[in-house]
């Protein structure tokens, strides 16, 4: 089992299982800290080696550096035979991703879903439950589904449970390497219709800018026709300011009086 010599009581309030965002594990930096990352750096080794993998996905600065939203869930107990350790019993890594997906008839659905980016158990501590419990409290504490998470490179054995605990079967692989189920794509649009709206929506906008340039010319030809019936097809008037009781103060009156009833 994997053992930090340390009491994470100190570190964590929830028990068994710990929500560890950005802002958590910033407050929780290894100058003050250094369990809680040795206890992050030890449990993603681990999960790496587990899958074969040559590259580890989960540690601290990785967490810190993460620009999508990436939320480690930890899973922990205190150490019944020493009181100043603990036990880490297991991690699981989420975030959302922008992704493409294809569903079986090959259309193509652009979302950002919930994404399991990793899933591990420690060796010894398997087939007890925990890996349920941990996947459980993800869920929950999420607002998600599990029909609505994408998996990225699953191994055979999250497969395995998948198909275990929610009765998942047939997973759709993405050429990205990531895999959802079919109920992943119910009440999604394809990407192709919402873009053909899309169009629509922008080709009557178009339109009606294109009828209104259109009838301003018309508008102006009704302008200059009313000013025409008005002024005998003779140039309109300038007006000229005077006072009302002089000769061109009454010309204008005569000349524009008619303009106060439009």
């Amino acid at each position: 089992m994997m053992e930090v010599p340390f009491d994470l009581e100190e570190f964590f309030e929830d028990a068994p299982i710990q929500r560890l965002d950005l802002n958590t594990l910033r407050r929780l930096n290894p100058r003050k800290c250094w369990p809680v990352q040795k206890a992050i750096d030890r449990m993603g080794a681990l999960s790496a080696e587990a899958q074969g993998l040559k590259r580890v996905l989960t540690s601290y600065d990785k967490l810190i550096d993460s620009d999508d939203g990436q939320v480690l869930y930890l899973m922990w107990k205190k150490d019944p035979n020493h009181e100043k350790s603990s036990i880490v019993i297991g991690i699981l890594k989420i975030g959302y991703k922008c992704l493409y997906l294809m569903d079986a008839s090959m259309k193509t659905f652009k979302t950002t879903p919930l994404c399991i980016l990793d899933f591990y158990v420690h060796d010894t501590l398997q087939r007890r439950g925990n890996g349920h419990a941990l996947f459980e409290y993800m869920i929950q504490h999420e607002g998600s589904s599990v029909e609505k998470v994408a998996i990225d490179k699953p191994s055979d054995s999250l497969l395995q449970f998948m198909n275990k605990y929610y009765a998942l079967t047939n997973p759709l692989w993405q050429s990205t390497n990531y895999v959802v189920y079919a109920p992943f794509f119910d009440f999604l649009r394809p990407s192709d219709e919402v873009d053909d709206n899309r169009k629509q929506l922008v080709s009557s906008k178009t339109e009606a800018l294109m009828q209104n340039e259109k009838q301003k010319p018309q508008r102006a030809r009704m302008h200059d026709s009313v000013a025409g019936i008005m002024y005998g097809g003779s140039s309109i008037p300038k007006r000229v300011l005077a006072a009302p009781d002089t000769p061109q103060g009454r010309k204008n009156a005569r000349d524009f009086g008619h303009q106060t009833i439009w």
